[in-house]
């Protein structure tokens, strides 16, 4: 009733915004975007899994790059067709963890099992990986050793574009510095963030603690710079954009300062708490 109002008091000019937003953005580019990145990750986990066991080289072909080519096909593709490339590279992460999960059977990650070490590509099986090797299955072995590569090699770039990143931000804090973001930033750390998980994460999946210390530290701020940009991309208005940078960067470095202090003290004060009453 009131979608139909709205529509009728703007004369229909809001089918310009049902077409762009509802229809091509909601309901086409967020489930495609998806499906298509899920389909990508554990089609690429199948199939990589399946070579391996197949030739019998569970140790010897690298996988560094692996999860880079994933992330830049899901990325393009999912884009190519209209749908949110961020969103892909999500569900290709997702999927690709499921194909392990489905292979192996195995509640515990492969990568904790048969964990690749350094120099594992020119050694054999037994010396290659940190495991019980006549204990495992093939696809355990293969999966363990895939997942493991990929995760420390993924690791290591993401620290170091978090480095170059941070870096970057604190050059552009001198011109885009926003004070108003003190205000924003206290509201979303202290009360927007915490109300979300309390009332979106059920108690079976994490405990009174462990809620608090999630709706505290979230996810990672920084992933707020691909938000920017994309608006930015997406036509915002030159004296809107300039504040939406500085309210960004701003609660970005905000973040950074306040959840870096604090979370060495917090989690050991969480872990004596746990290690006090496990229930």
């Amino acid at each position: 009733m009131i979608f139909a109002l709205l529509y009728l008091s703007s004369g229909g000019a809001m089918s310009d915004w049902v077409q762009g937003w509802l229809i091509k953005d909601l309901i086409w580019a967020v489930p495609a975007g998806l499906l298509i990145g899920y389909g990508m990750g554990r089609g690429v986990g199948h199939l990589m899994i399946f070579l391996r066991i197949k030739n019998a080289d569970s140790t010897t072909s690298p996988n560094d790059f692996l999860a880079l080519a994933l992330i830049a096909l899901a990325y393009v593709v999912a884009q190519s067709v209209g749908a949110f490339g961020f969103l892909s590279v999500f569900a290709a992460g997702f999927g690709l963890r499921q194909a392990e999960v489905r292979v192996t059977r195995s509640e515990l990650p492969s990568e904790h099992v048969a964990q690749p070490v350094l120099g594992h590509m020119t050694s054999s099986l037994e010396q290659g990986t940190v495991a019980q090797v006549d204990d495992m299955s093939d696809s355990q072995l293969a999966a363990g050793v895939m997942m493991g590569d990929m995760l420390a090699f993924g690791s290591l770039v993401e620290r170091a574009m978090e480095v170059l990143l941070i870096t970057l931000l604190g050059a552009a804090l001198a011109m885009y510095w926003d004070w108003r973001a003190i205000g924003l930033g206290i509201a979303l750390f202290c009360v927007i963030r915490p109300a979300s998980v309390w009332l979106l994460v059920s108690r079976r999946l994490l405990n009174v603690r462990q809620k608090a210390l999630v709706g505290w530290f979230g996810i990672r701020g920084i992933g707020s710079l691909y938000y920017l940009c994309f608006a930015l991309s997406h036509g915002l208005a030159h004296d809107v954009g300039h504040v939406v940078i500085g309210m960004t960067l701003s609660v970005v470095a905000l973040s950074i300062l306040v959840h870096g202090i604090s979370i060495q003290p917090l989690l050991e004060r969480y872990e004596r708490s746990a290690a006090a009453s496990p229930d």
